[in-house]
């Protein structure tokens, strides 16, 4: 009882009036909704921390049992206002949250919160997204096949990539395929981002990743092999 979570917010929607169900990426329980009474009101002591991205610590009554907690306080911790405060990074944030507040999982708090950090502070906004869809893909054991050919297991020749083969054809398997040939730059840039890692942020900058077209095909790689819906992508610039 009278529990203290800290969590991400995800998603938001309105119910009746003033009120607004909130979807938290929790750090132990996973998603979890929070009924919040009055939050659209502008005497509301609780708004200022249950906004998209903000980091808070919210008070409840927790229970498994309800699949809504009502929620009795909120604290802020950290409003990302580096992210909320520039087009490109709130455009990528909030696919982000999007792909977080769909899958639901009980560990993923730590993978976005590092990601979100990470987001703020970066010159390359689009290699941060890029790495943050690699370590989805990597966690729901769907990473794109960059080793060499998918269908073969060729190295050699390396042509163009299948989304819905899950990753590089050569040049030979192509001929049954007929897949538009990509170029070997974007090919060499793809594979590094897809072995690359929140960790290896700084040792990469600079390397050409922070790049539309790249993030385009992780997306879309995701959303092909994992079901999900990645509707706010279409708000990113190219």
């Amino acid at each position: 009882m009278n529990d203290f979570i800290p969590g991400i917010v995800v998603a938001k929607n309105d119910v009746k009036e003033n009120d607004e169900i909130l979807k938290v990426c929790c750090q132990e329980q996973g998603i979890v909704s929070f009924y919040g009474k009055g939050l659209k009101k502008s005497t509301s002591k609780n708004a200022y921390a249950c906004q998209l991205f903000d980091l808070s610590e919210f008070n409840c009554d927790y229970s498994d049992s309800r699949s809504v907690q009502l929620l009795k306080s909120a604290t802020l911790k950290n409003d990302f206002h580096g992210i909320k405060g520039d087009y490109d990074k709130l455009a990528l944030g909030s696919v982000m949250l999007e792909i977080i507040a769909q899958l639901e999982q009980e560990d993923l708090f730590d993978v976005l919160l590092a990601g979100l950090q990470l987001l703020e502070k970066s010159p390359e906004p689009y290699m941060v997204y890029g790495l943050f869809v690699v370590r989805i893909l990597d966690y729901l054991g769907i990473s794109p096949a960059v080793d060499g050919c998918v269908v073969c297991g060729s190295q050699k020749n390396i042509e163009t990539i299948s989304l819905a083969d899950g990753g590089f054809i050569c040049h030979d398997c192509n001929k049954q395929y007929h897949s538009k040939p990509l170029d070997a730059d974007f090919m060499r840039r793809f594979r590094i981002i897809c072995k690359a890692s929140y960790e290896v942020h700084d040792k990469i900058v600079a390397m050409n990743l922070n790049d539309y077209e790249l993030v385009k095909y992780l997306t879309e790689f995701l959303a092909m092999h994992s079901g999900l819906h990645v509707r706010s992508f279409r708000s990113v610039n190219y």
